[in-house]
């Protein structure tokens, strides 16, 4: 697997992370085999903090009291999702324009994978080459190739 000039890149609402492959070879056999392995460097992480916020802490009367039923609840937790997602392509944006690499390996959550690719640019689009609709932010980095490259 060539994975030079590649990003991998991994977010929810909560958090995104950024990793480099880093190519190690190893002469192998004796000095007759040539055997090629991958590590990721963490490139950027970022936290997302108003999605780690309840919404009584968001929204509340000017005397410091929660105010609001439900549907307001529900309302204002569906702009905060929006409004993360934008959050979350455009720092991808912005580090797509800083490291411009050829291809990008991106991972994001199932229920919110085509918000996520909605909002991004055609340009960021045409690098991602694998896409796994999976929450990967919390996975071991050593582990994320195996679920581009399954």
């Amino acid at each position: 697997m060539k994975l030079d000039n590649t990003l991998i890149i991994v977010a929810d609402l909560g958090e995104l992370k950024v990793y480099k492959p880093i190519k190690h070879e190893a002469i192998v056999n004796n000095g007759h085999d040539l055997k090629i392995s991958w590590s990721l460097e963490l490139l950027t992480d970022l936290d997302y903090i108003a999605t780690h916020k309840k919404i009584s802490e968001i929204v509340s009367d000017k005397a410091g009291n929660f105010k609001g039923g439900n549907v307001e609840d529900n309302r204002v937790e569906d702009e905060l999702e929006r409004r993360t997602v934008k959050d979350v392509a455009n720092d991808i944006e912005k580090i797509v324009e800083h490291e411009s690499p050829k291809e990008i390996f991106l991972a994001f959550p199932q229920e919110m994978f085509s918000a996520l690719s909605d909002a991004l640019s055609d340009t960021v689009k045409e690098r991602i080459t694998k896409s796994v609709a999976a929450n990967l932010v919390k996975e071991d980095k050593n582990k994320l190739l195996d679920h581009f490259t399954a």
